[in-house]
């Protein structure tokens, strides 16, 4: 399955759960999937991730 992705219309910082800020590419979340729909405790949920990408075939995945 691809993942699909678009620009986010409002940027914002990374900074991990301690607390630190991520300076890999600026650190800055640009990008978001388009909704995907996951299944949770036999649940139906439709959700998007906010991503930076970390090179071919790595992301960090957030939930906005």
């Amino acid at each position: 399955m691809e993942l699909l992705y678009r620009q986010k219309k409002y940027l914002y910082l990374l900074i991990i759960i301690l607390g630190d800020l991520i300076v890999y590419r600026g650190g800055i979340i640009n990008l978001k999937t388009e909704p995907i729909q996951l299944t949770i405790k036999e649940r139906p949920v439709k959700i998007s991730f906010n991503i930076l990408p970390l090179g071919k075939d790595k992301v960090i995945l957030g939930m906005p």
